[in-house]
């Protein structure tokens, strides 16, 4: 799951959501320097993403586009995915997407010392962009997935995202809607086992 899933799947405490947004960036004895609490959500981060990356049913939307993607439909499919939890927002969370994604920048703003320079960088982005309110959008998509594309070293065929997800929209939407409660109920039993070991 891309940045969106992650944050939700945090739900309101914030050394989570710290620790899931910075999870990518965080290697070898950073993550013991990091607050427990943190912690936590660092390898929350690592647990959805091995549960999302074994699941069949993002097998199969990876598989799906294996051949405009290559190597990278696993990160398609994290982003696209992301975009229909974005579309359907209220049917997941009681505030409506960008006063969420406001709350979501002031706290990561607040603890931005916290963060790695890769986070601390793609943060910026983030919000110049307003990357959380415009994954709703196929054109968010897009520049999302362009600005991937430019910092990849090899063709990752990304800057045609957005004709992929219109072209196969329907069965995209169908995995995501039976996989993400799954990831959903596996988060929220990751958390219980993070905290009390």
């Amino acid at each position: 799951m891309n940045y969106l899933a992650h944050l939700y799947l945090s739900g309101a405490d914030e050394n989570l959501l710290l620790g899931n947004f910075i999870g990518d960036s965080i290697r070898g004895d950073q993550f013991e320097r990091l607050d427990p609490a943190v912690q936590v959500g660092v390898s929350l981060h690592r647990s959805i993403d091995r549960f999302t990356d074994s699941h069949c049913i993002v097998g199969r939307a990876k598989t799906l586009m294996r051949n405009d993607f290559g190597r990278y439909a696993a990160v398609v499919a994290d982003v696209f995915f992301d975009h229909f939890l974005a579309r359907d927002w209220p049917d997941y969370h009681p505030v409506a997407l960008p006063e969420y994604a406001s709350h979501i920048y002031r706290t990561l703003a607040s603890r931005l010392q916290q963060c790695p320079p890769r986070s601390r960088d793609f943060f910026q982005y983030m919000v110049r962009v307003d990357v959380l309110t415009n994954y709703a959008t196929i054109k968010g998509i897009e520049d999302v997935l362009c600005k991937m594309a430019q910092r990849t070293r090899f063709a990752s065929g990304m800057e045609q995202a957005g004709e992929v997800l219109r072209q196969r929209y329907d069965a995209l939407e169908k995995y995501f809607l039976a996989f993400f409660p799954e990831l959903t109920a596996f988060a929220g039993c990751e958390i219980d086992r993070l905290r009390n070991g």
